[in-house]
């Protein structure tokens, strides 16, 4: 008897069939524990096609593997697949190229941050007033914050690179509330970015204590102290 399918997965496809139609189907294929994400449609006449989202090489960084934290993205690509087929008569490979353009996440493609940015602080105060009060409490400063890290920043391609620039110019106590909001807010925004095409080398890692850091114990303030007072 095959395994049943996990939560999200069975959440994944309903959502996929309910925004792109009862043909449209993703699975894992490939050999090992990581597989490869594949997206098949099948027509009303009993045909079906069939493509690989993202990198077909594993050991590609923006390879996206068949599991849970890929979710959102598969969602929001297939949606977009499906958008492109429909108003502009495409077919499923040729509708992947033209979404894989349009976000700018090809090989020498540019994301546009700033627009990102825009789209994720909507996201955020769609609620109405709450929603605004929240953002300008906590995410307005932390998303300026790595929004400039991500725009002017040459050195910086990565998730982990971001959120590493950012403590190291903003860090504040390790450990401490500020801290940690700052860097779980800018995960946050990253996390979104690569929901909505950014390529999945811009995921934060899924532990963010390296960046977080740990609040000093009284014993160790004592021991630095009595350090400073042999100096």
């Amino acid at each position: 008897m095959p395994d049943k399918p996990s939560k999200w997965i069975t959440s994944l496809r309903e959502e996929i069939r309910k925004e792109c139609g009862k043909g449209w189907m993703v699975r894992g294929i490939g050999k090992g524990l990581v597989q490869k994400v594949q997206l098949t449609v099948r027509f009303e006449d009993g045909t079906r096609t069939s493509i690989v989202l993202g990198p077909k090489a594993k050991n590609n960084p923006d390879f996206v593997p068949w599991v849970g934290a890929s979710a959102g993205w598969i969602l929001k690509i297939s949606t977009d697949i499906s958008l492109i087929m429909k108003s502009e008569g495409k077919g499923l490979a040729e509708a992947y190229e033209l979404v894989k353009k349009k976000n700018g996440s090809g090989l020498n493609g540019a994301l546009d941050w700033e627009q990102l940015a825009r789209k994720f602080k909507s996201h955020k105060t769609s609620s109405g007033k709450k929603g605004s009060r929240v953002w300008n409490r906590n995410y307005r400063t932390p998303i300026a914050r790595t929004l400039l890290i991500l725009t002017c920043e040459t050195s910086v391609a990565s998730g982990y690179s971001v959120l590493k620039t950012l403590v190291e110019r903003h860090g504040g106590e390790p450990g401490s509330a500020s801290r940690r909001l700052r860097i779980q807010y800018a995960a946050e925004f990253l996390r979104f970015a690569f929901k909505n095409g950014a390529n999945r080398s811009w995921l934060p890692p899924e532990d963010l204590n390296k960046f977080i850091g740990e609040k000093a114990t009284m014993d160790q303030l004592n021991e630095n102290g009595n350090k400073s007072e042999a100096l």
